[in-house]
Parts: structure tokens; sequence; C-alpha cells
């Protein structure tokens, strides 16, 4: 009889635990994220390293993509949560330009947006695995913020996530200034990435850097 009773309660536990479809967690994963300020515009860096758990299986993972004209995103965390935030930024973007009143998104209303998509998910208990940084430039204003998995955002001239928060920002202090030339910065953020390299098992040294400007966005082989 016991055994009987206990049958119904056992399955009931089963389904319940199949029914779950959210991510409980990561799995091919990119590092640090470092964004700066510099004289015209806004420059991410990020490797293009993807780890399966500590094995580095991919070394060709894009993870800046541009966003509008005027937005430049990168991520860290789960490589498919950051397509499927591109997928949901493919979709605003196409819907703001439908409107075709000469006005568009800029990088403000962008880090506003995934502020809440992030924040959301957080609630429904099914957070998009990913650290982001978003930068941009309209009508002459820089902006460069970043938004967590759970939805804590702020705004700063440099910002980094994962490990370069703790290893890159230091370095950052100590040598940004407001009035970096294209190539100095383009120096503090290869510095930051070598010091990245040598301390974080999930960092490659293979790296992507991408400029946004009000001429438009850049980013390298």
């Amino acid at each position: 009889l016991q055994v009987m009773d206990s049958a119904p309660v056992e399955n009931s536990l089963m389904s319940s635990e199949s029914d779950i479809q959210r991510t409980q967690y990561p799995y091919v994963t990119g590092t640090s994220v470092v964004g700066i300020k510099y004289k015209d515009g806004i420059l991410l860096a990020a490797d293009m390293g993807g780890s399966y758990g500590s094995t580095i299986r991919y070394k060709s993972v894009e993870r800046l993509k541009p966003v509008g004209k005027h937005s430049l995103l990168g991520a860290s965390g789960e490589i498919s949560d950051f397509q499927e935030i591109m997928k949901y930024l493919d979709e605003l973007i196409l819907y703001d330009n439908m409107w075709d009143d000469g006005n568009s998104f800029g990088p403000k209303e962008v880090h506003n947006y995934l502020t809440r998509v992030m924040y959301n998910r957080r609630n429904k208990f099914n957070p998009l695995w990913n650290s982001l940084v978003l930068g941009g430039v309209k009508n002459g204003q820089k902006y460069l913020g970043s938004v967590s998995m759970i939805g804590v955002h702020y705004e700063d001239n440099h910002v980094a996530t994962g490990f370069g928060n703790h290893l890159a920002r230091p370095i950052l202090r100590d040598e940004w200034h407001e009035n970096l030339s294209y190539e100095e910065g383009v120096k503090l953020l290869e510095k930051c990435m070598r010091v990245l390299l040598y301390r974080d098992r999930s960092a490659v040294n293979k790296l992507q850097i991408a400029k946004i400007t009000e001429e438009g966005v850049t980013i390298s082989q």
C-alpha cells in the first residue's frame, strides 16, 4: 500500500521537473567585456573565446554587435542568451524604423530597454544569463552603461563585466582621462585585455576592438 500511495507523488514530482524550460545554468559562455569613452566616441573590447564549462571550445565567437545607428553592444555570459537579446533588439530597431519619422533610438533608450528586459526576466526566475555593456553616440553625446543579469545597471566613463570588473577597472581608474585619443584608447584596452589573458582562465589571445562615433560603427576583425 505504501508503494502504491507514493507512486503518484513521485510521478508528479518527475513531471514538474521535466516541465522546466528555463536556463538553469549557462552552457557556452564568453568572458569579460571592457568599454571606455574616448575623445570622439566609445571603444569596446572583448576576446573571441567561447567556453564550454572550463574548456575553451570556440575561438571565433563575436560578442560585439551594432544596434541600430547609434549603439554598440558587448556581452559576457551565455552565448545563446546573447543571440536571444539580439533578436529582441533587431525587432525593436525594426519597429522603430517603421515609424519613419526621422528619429531613431539612441544608446540611452536602448540601455533603458535592456535594463527592463533583464529585470523582467529575473522576476520570472528565468534570467538571460548575460552581463551587457552598451555604448553609443547620438547628437554629440557619448553614452556608456552596463546591465547585469538581474537588471542592476549604471552609467560611467569606463565599464567592465566579469573578471574585467576586478582586474581592468583599477587600470582604467589610474590611466583613463577624458581626452584620450583613439590610439591611446586602443592601447589602454589592449593593456587591460593582456592582464585578463594572464589572469582569467576563460580568456583567449584573440580579441576584437569596436569603436562607435557620430560617423558609425567599426568592429575590427
